[in-house]
């Protein structure tokens, strides 16, 4: 076992490389091999001096998420839970519509430069499929792949597909 001066400072080197959730930093410190007891006293004291502060971290990884990665609400839930963010902290979590649509139109835009040669309807499905694999929600893929259809002149019937 390894001793509780080193479990700090290894903690301190992980919360100097980025934020991380107390689930995340708890994983980190037990693949280390450290005791459950010395990390359930560090992890005390860590969040005591506010170093380990899981909300703070959530609103970090979600402005991220949307901003950085443009990811809807589902993916944004699902990037949280990776981070060992707690449910209670995530089913708070709410994107507005507006902001999902946004971000959707955006993500069209930039994967659109890469499917120029290709068919409409072949653009359009792919471009569902991305939104999707990015967490949004069956509304919002619906209205925002509308408004490329516009965008292009074209009118192409769009399948239902369950976004699940």
């Amino acid at each position: 076992m390894k001793s509780a001066p080193n479990i700090k400072s290894y903690a301190l080197k992980l919360l100097g490389i980025r934020d991380r959730s107390e689930g995340e930093l708890r994983t980190k410190l037990k693949d280390k091999g450290y005791d459950p007891d010395l990390i359930d006293t560090a992890v005390a004291e860590l969040k005591a001096v506010g170093l380990i502060n899981d909300q703070r971290t959530a609103e970090a990884i979600l402005r991220y998420c949307k901003d950085v990665r443009l990811l809807g609400e589902g993916g944004c839930r699902f990037y949280l839970r990776r981070r060992g963010i707690s449910d209670g902290i995530i089913s708070a979590i709410a994107m507005p519509p507006d902001e999902q649509l946004e971000n959707a139109k955006i993500l069209i835009t930039k994967k659109e430069r890469y499917l120029k040669k290709l068919p409409l309807k072949v653009k359009i499905n792919r471009l569902y499929g991305q939104l999707q694999r990015k967490g949004y929600g069956y509304e919002t893929i619906h209205k925002a792949m509308r408004e490329y259809e516009r965008m292009c002149g074209d009118s192409v019937e769009l399948e239902k597909v369950d976004a699940r």
